[in-house]
């Protein structure tokens, strides 16, 4: 939890894009379909007839081909839930999770930053509004930066 200060006041929060998560989750989707497609084009292309014990194991593998998937996906929703910039009228504070079980909180004070960049390029980031910020400031932090950020 962020502490704020006397008289501070959140601005605004700004977070990754739903689009990096919706292409994660679909590329972990094509993952998860990719051997059942295999499996098809081998029955289809060859002829070999599995044994019941053969589609058992097959199951199996899947089974925990699925849940590795899951895993995958838990942790990048994660990542994009957690990492946040959150502008007040004094500072920006920056939250960016790192893994399931570490988290670097770096702030600096609006006075010390000294440059902001903002860069949108593509067709996909230009109609669905996101890009990447950037914040030069004096401190021991010398630049936060906000990739694939959402903007209004």
């Amino acid at each position: 939890m962020i502490t704020l200060e006397e008289g501070e006041k959140i601005i605004t929060e700004i977070r990754k894009h739903w689009w990096r998560l919706f292409t994660w989750g679909f590329g972990l989707l094509v993952l998860s379909i990719l051997p059942i497609l295999v499996g098809i084009v081998i029955l289809v292309f060859t002829g070999v007839e599995f044994t019941d014990s053969q589609i058992y194991t097959a199951g199996l593998f899947y089974t925990m081909w699925i849940t590795v998937l899951w895993i995958l996906f838990f942790i990048e929703w994660t990542d994009y839930y957690l990492d946040v910039w959150i502008v007040t009228n004094h500072r920006i504070i920056d939250i960016e999770q790192k893994g399931l079980f570490s988290r670097d909180i770096a702030t600096v004070r609006l006075e010390d930053i000294h440059d902001i960049k903002v860069e949108f390029s593509g067709v996909i980031p230009t109609l669905f509004k996101f890009g990447s910020i950037s914040v030069q400031s004096s401190g021991a932090h010398t630049e936060f930066r906000a990739k694939k950020a959402k903007y209004d």
